[in-house]
């Protein structure tokens, strides 16, 4: 067996073993599930390209997680400038969004629909930093590594956000908008 088909049976492994979790934090970032499914993939692809740079005396899905993060945000970035340079795409980018994310698997990510909405209106990097955070525990120098950014400003980005979470829950009514699919909002 040669070297190239350990890194896919390692691969493989991670995949089955990581997939799911690797999604969610690329669902958060880009708040629409066949996104988060391509970027998903991209994190297994570019994980195989670059599987001599993991350190196996370290756990893997933080490299994953790593990973999954730059690629979702690389998706924005293109999403973003697609948008920009065809105004059309941006159109059809927004209707298909209204469509919802009901199979999706990361619905139990947030316990109120609330909060999913609020998360939905962040900034892509205070997402990440949240859901990095607060569902998997990361701290502020993993974070910031994930994120291309210092220690210093995911506290800074953590902090504005549990801000906005904090206002905008507490003058949220108790029902989620009826304007958007309920389904919409929930992440759990």
């Amino acid at each position: 067996m040669d070297v190239r088909d350990l890194r896919w049976r390692a691969v493989e492994q991670a995949y089955r073993d990581h997939a799911d979790d690797v999604y969610r934090v690329a669902l958060a970032i880009l708040r629409d599930p066949d996104a988060a499914v391509d970027a998903t993939h991209d994190t297994f692809a570019r994980a195989f390209d670059r599987w001599e740079q993991y350190d196996s005396n370290r756990p893997l899905r933080p490299w994953l997680h790593g990973i999954v993060s730059h690629a979702a945000l690389d998706a924005l970035r293109r999403r973003r400038v697609r948008t920009l340079a065809l105004p059309a795409i941006g159109r059809v980018h927004e209707a298909a969004m209204a469509v919802g994310i009901e199979d999706d698997p990361a619905r139990h990510v947030a316990d109120r629909e609330q909060v999913a909405a609020v998360m939905h209106d962040l900034k892509p990097d205070a997402r990440a930093a949240l859901i990095l955070r607060h569902y998997y525990g990361y701290d502020y120098a993993e974070i910031a590594r994930f994120l291309r950014t210092s220690p210093g400003n995911v506290g800074s980005i953590l902090s504005r956000a549990h801000g906005t979470l904090r206002t905008r829950l507490a003058s949220e009514p108790s029902e989620p908008p009826t304007d958007l699919p309920a389904s919409r909002h929930a992440l759990r």
